[in-house]
């Protein structure tokens, strides 16, 4: 089994935690961008069905 010294494993770790939190907070943005342009886009008055 190959040993990585522990300053190295520490480095390593930091850099999946950071590289994954990015991902999430990037994927989280773009549901935001989403849900913020349908709202922009949708039909101003009133939204109740007729009957």
């Amino acid at each position: 089994m190959i040993h990585i010294p522990a300053v190295d494993q520490a480095f390593l770790l930091l850099l999946i935690v950071l590289v994954l939190g990015t991902c999430l907070v990037r994927a989280f943005w773009e549901l935001e961008q989403v849900r913020a342009r349908r709202i922009a886009s949708a039909p101003r008055g009133r939204t109740t069905k007729r009957e």
